[in-house]
């Protein structure tokens, strides 16, 4: 990454902002802050002199190595433990020092002497890790968070120190670390160089640190306070510090600190967004096997709602059919029982009353349209509408949705934020399922039954039908002519017995089409069953698209911070 390709902050921290709606990222948030923040000082400071915080355990003699680069007695030393108890800020005259006053250090300005060893730098000079009292490490985490370099001053007993290690986990990849075992006059050169692989160790074990990259160096702070270099390491630390105080190195510095603190920051993001996408995954994959589960229960269900509604289908495909036929055999497809019943009845009072007749004909008509529509809204009902005691459904629902919602909760988020519905908007969307089914059935599937009936009907059972009435009525009409120009004219019971005849062959022939639609309102309840599993199907794609959208506006933010983090 070029500087020129680093991000801005604020743009940064707006994208953060979006993104930290990722459940795995909100306990981070905190630190989040802190890594913007610390990107933010990184990236802005240019000129000002380097901020070194003097970090490490309990009589580690931070203080006595503070005073020794210093070259005169800015901190207190002495034997009492611990001896600071705050972080206290030394800045050069005329050193910005505002940032790390609000982190509630003390503030002492200093004049750089000739005497000092490594003069002119903001030294911070913060409270024991290992202090028992844990409000020691806030402050000096505070402090460092405002730091450039950490200079880790330890003891023989202190390099692995648990408190110090977990404590410098967090810094190690943003801050610039030198390591510095003091007492050197105490130790062999033999332990000097043990304890130096040790730290090495440690930094690659605990801070990915490569060891070549880990400047360790074993000095006596209270004999360089004095002139003396004891272990012949003292010097090369005071060239490594005054090269990391030059402009460039400086510079370089605190860009490798933004660098880190970004590295850390994309680390998070990328968790985060890895452990929501599999949530997101498992939460569709086990919704998915829920409908699955759901779906036999809920087409049964289907299916003994089709079984109620059959009469009304039965009628239809007959009205559908009768419309397609023509003669007496498509008005008896026509008619109902009740209809039929009505008009016979209505033929016996007419020979009385032609008026009282017509009468009964007309009621009839109008009572079996009323009882066909309400035939009609009873089946549409009966197939649309819950039942009373429709727990067969409520437990499909169930079943389809428990897994997922307990996935969700577990994930520490609402069901709906996943895009998981909760049971009543599933058997709202299953009732619109039914309703979606039940139309095409009573309609298309009613009108794809009948018309492929016709494909053969009107080839083989129409002429069956009428050509029969066909001949009789030419037969018929034969001898009428006959009997008109030859005489003498036709009885009046050949033309009852000729009505008879044809109405016991129009009867027949409505029994016979009748009887050939067997199966037709089956074939169109079929339709209806596959066309309620097709929008179980849709309605299980668009649950699953749901739960993909989940949380998309966070995981866009978070996929944006790692693009332009690359």
């Amino acid at each position: 990454m070029d500087e020129t390709s680093l991000p801005e902050p604020d743009a940064l921290r707006s994208l953060l902002k979006t993104a930290l709606e990722l459940p795995p990222l909100q306990p981070h948030a905190s630190r989040l802050d802190r890594l913007v923040d610390d990107y933010a000082r990184g990236v802005a400071s240019r000129d000002a002199p380097l901020a070194v915080a003097l970090v490490g355990a309990t009589g580690a003699g931070k203080s006595t190595l503070l005073n020794a680069l210093a070259g005169q007695p800015l901190s207190r030393e002495g034997v009492d433990r611990p001896t600071s108890t705050t972080a206290t800020v030394f800045a050069p005259e005329g050193a910005t020092a505002d940032a790390l006053a609000k982190s509630g250090a003390r503030v002492s300005r200093y004049l750089p002497g000739p005497q000092a060893l490594w003069g002119g730098q903001v030294f911070i000079d913060t409270p024991d890790l290992n202090s028992v009292a844990t409000t020691h490490r806030e402050v000096a985490r505070a402090a460092l968070e405002r730091a450039d370099v950490a200079l880790v001053v330890m003891h023989r007993g202190s390099v692995a120190e648990a408190s110090q290690v977990e404590f410098l986990t967090e810094f190690a990849r943003r801050r610039a670390l030198v390591f510095i075992l003091n007492f050197a006059d105490e130790l062999s050169p033999e332990s000097r160089e043990t304890l130096k692989a040790q730290v090495r160790r440690v930094a690659a074990e605990q801070y990915a640190l490569a060891p070549r990259d880990v400047p360790v160096f074993a000095i006596s702070a209270q004999a360089a306070k004095d002139g003396r270099d004891v272990s012949g390491e003292f010097g090369p630390l005071l060239f490594h510090l005054r090269g990391l105080a030059t402009q460039a190195i400086a510079a370089r510095v605190r860009r490798g600190n933004a660098l880190g603190a970004l590295e850390e920051l994309s680390t998070l993001v990328k968790g985060a967004l890895e452990e929501t996408e599999a949530l997101l995954s498992r939460t569709k994959a086990a919704l998915d096997s829920g409908l699955e589960k759901a779906s036999d229960g809920l087409r049964e269900d289907f299916e003994s709602r089709l079984r109620l509604a059959h009469g009304h289908l039965a009628a239809e495909v007959r009205r559908q059919a009768g419309g397609r036929f023509w003669g007496p055999a498509a008005w008896g497809l026509r008619l109902s029982l009740w209809g039929a019943s009505g008009l016979g009845a209505a033929a016996v009072v007419g020979r009385r009353s032609l008026p009282a007749g017509l009468a009964v004909a007309a009621a009839s008509t109008v009572v079996d349209a009323v009882r066909g529509h309400s035939r009609a809204r009873a089946a549409e009902s009966a197939v649309i509408e819950p039942f009373e005691d429709d727990f067969g459904v409520e437990s499909a629902a169930r079943t389809a949705l428990t897994e997922a919602r307990s996935l969700a909760r577990a994930g520490g988020l609402e069901p709906a934020v996943l895009g998981v519905p909760d049971m009543g908007t599933l058997l709202e969307e299953v009732r619109d399922a039914r309703a979606s089914a039940w139309r095409y059935t009573a309609t298309t599937g009613v009108a794809e039954a009948v018309a492929g009936w016709w494909r053969v009907a009107r080839w083989l059972v129409l002429p069956l039908i009428n050509l029969p009435l066909l001949v009789l009525l030419g037969h018929v009409g034969y001898r009428v002519v006959r009997a008109y120009v030859e005489g003498p004219l036709l009885p009046l019971d050949y033309f009852v017995n000729a009505g008879a005849l044809f109405a016991l062959l129009a009867g027949a022939g409505a029994m016979l089409a009748s009887a050939s639609l067997a199966g037709a309102a089956r074939r169109a309840g079929a339709g209806g069953r596959t066309r309620f599993v097709e929008s179980l199907a849709t309605l299980g794609r668009r649950l699953g698209e749901a739960v993909d959208d989940g949380l998309r506006p966070g995981r866009e933010a978070a996929r944006r911070i790692l693009t332009i983090l690359r």
